[in-house]
């Protein structure tokens, strides 16, 4: 901190705030439970209740062949009750058995036919319940395609200007009809792939990634550049 005596009982001080520490994230509660979907083990703030629907989902259906009723799960009730009785933040923690991972997008190639994709996304929610691969049929409805998992595409290329629009749609949508995905930042318009510019689509959609580390303690490790503006999908 550089301090500078301007005159008799005046003392301007200068604070350097470039390495100041982000504060502790605040919320009026946490809950860790299962969900239908969003990430595993990644504590995340909600502020609503529309919110949590849309990172960690509704209701589930059944396994049972004789009985494919909605059920939900205690976590999403009791995050219903909560915003419901004056609630407005909530830590949420998912927790699941077995493997899982997060679901990854077909191949984007480019115009000149070569077979590396020129990006990857990446759902940040994890689990089979992403998958929305399969056949497409003619009315461009999805094999796989569900209200939860997502579907890309790819409008407005300008080849003079190198920009494209990328839509984030709902996985069971159809081409005449498409449902975009309902929460903040499903449509990226005006996106490059030319990294100085600022439409830079990573800068602009993000790859920061977090993984839960349990070695010499518990903490969440961060890989990527840029924290994007969605809770959707990053470029991987």
């Amino acid at each position: 901190m550089a301090e500078i005596l301007l005159s008799p009982g005046v003392l301007a001080s200068e604070t350097d705030s470039s390495f100041v520490n982000a504060g502790p994230v605040t919320a009026g509660a946490a809950i860790i439970g299962p969900t239908v979907k969003g990430p595993v083990e990644i504590p995340t703030v909600v502020t609503s209740y529309s919110q949590y629907l849309s990172i960690f989902g509704d209701k589930f259906t059944s396994g049972s062949a004789t009985n494919q009723q909605q059920y939900a799960y205690f976590t999403s009730t009791a995050v219903a009750n909560y915003f419901a009785n004056g609630g407005n933040s909530m830590l949420v923690t998912r927790v699941v058995t077995g493997s899982y991972t997060s679901a990854t997008s077909s191949l984007i190639v480019s115009s000149s036919g070569a077979t590396s994709p020129v990006f990857v996304l990446e759902t940040i929610s994890q689990g089979i319940i992403m998958n929305s691969s399969g056949s497409e049929d003619a009315a461009g409805i999805l094999e796989n395609g569900t209200s939860e998992n997502l579907r890309w595409q790819i409008a407005n290329s300008n080849t003079a200007t190198g920009t494209f629009d990328l839509l984030i749609r709902k996985g069971n949508d159809t081409t005449a009809q498409p449902a975009y995905a309902t929460n903040t930042g499903t449509t990226f318009g005006n996106l490059s792939l030319d990294p100085y510019s600022d439409r830079f689509i990573t800068k602009i959609i993000g790859d920061k990634k977090y993984n839960l580390v349990t070695t010499d303690g518990y903490y969440l490790q961060v890989t990527g550049s840029y924290l994007g503006a969605n809770e959707l999908i990053r470029v991987k």
